[in-house]
C-alpha cells in the first residue's frame, strides 16, 4: 500500500501527483484498486491528511456512511475536498448511478454547522463554490478539442458570476442559462 497520506478517492482516469489514487477499476496510474462500498476502508483511524473525492459520493446510496468513513480515517485538521453534482445539471439528474444531487450549501449545512444528521459540526468549511463546468474538463475524453477553449471561457465567466451570489444563481440563473454542473466544498476536520 502506498504510504502517501492524501487520497484521491474514486479517481477514475483523473490521476493526481502527490496523492494515493484509488479506484474500483484498475486504470493506468491507479495506486490502489479498492471497492469503497466495502467497510471498513483499509486505512487506520486518524491516519489520513486529506481526501479528494470528485463526483464519487453521489454514487453511494447512503452518503452519511461515506462521510462517517471519511471522518474515521481523517486526522484532526485533515481536509475533505468534495466535488459534487449540482441539482440543476441535467447530466447529474440523468445519471442512473446517482443516488442524489447537491445544492451549493448542502455540505456546509450538514457538516460545517450543527445540524441534526451529524449533531455537532464535524468540519470547518474552508471553501464553497458553484461551478458551471467540472474541475477536470475532460477526464472521460468525450469532448472535441475545439470545444475545450469555449467551455473553459464560459466556465470562467459563469463561475465568477455565480460567486457574486451562489444562492441567487441557484434559484434564478440556473433556469435561464442552464444548469451548473458542480459544487465544490472543502472542509477541515474539527
Amino acid at each position: 500500500m502506498p504510504d502517501n497520506k492524501t487520497l484521491n478517492l474514486g479517481c477514475g482516469k483523473d490521476i493526481r501527483e502527490g496523492y494515493t489514487n484509488v479506484d474500483i477499476t484498475n486504470y493506468s496510474g491507479v495506486d490502489m484498486v479498492i471497492d469503497l462500498g466495502q467497510t471498513p476502508w483499509p486505512w487506520p483511524d486518524n491516519s489520513i491528511d486529506g481526501i479528494r473525492a470528485a463526483h464519487l459520493i453521489e454514487h453511494f446510496p447512503e452518503q452519511k456512511w461515506f462521510i462517517n468513513e471519511c471522518l474515521r480515517v481523517l486526522k484532526k485538521g485533515g481536509y475533505l475536498e468534495l466535488y459534487l453534482p449540482h441539482s440543476s445539471s441535467i447530466s447529474s439528474v440523468g445519471c442512473l448511478g446517482h443516488y442524489r444531487t447537491f445544492s451549493y450549501n448542502t455540505m456546509n449545512a450538514y457538516l460545517g454547522e450543527d445540524f441534526y444528521m451529524f449533531g455537532k459540526a464535524k468540519f470547518k468549511t474552508i471553501k464553497q463554490e458553484l461551478r458551471w463546468w467540472y474541475d477536470s474538463f475532460d477526464t472521460q475524453e468525450e469532448l472535441s478539442g475545439w470545444m475545450i477553449p469555449f467551455i473553459k471561457s464560459a466556465n470562467y465567466i459563469l463561475t465568477r458570476l455565480a460567486k457574486l451570489s451562489p444562492r441567487i444563481c441557484e434559484n434564478l440563473w440556473c433556469y435561464w442559462i442552464g444548469g451548473f454542473r458542480e459544487v465544490v466544498w472543502v472542509g477541515e476536520k474539527l
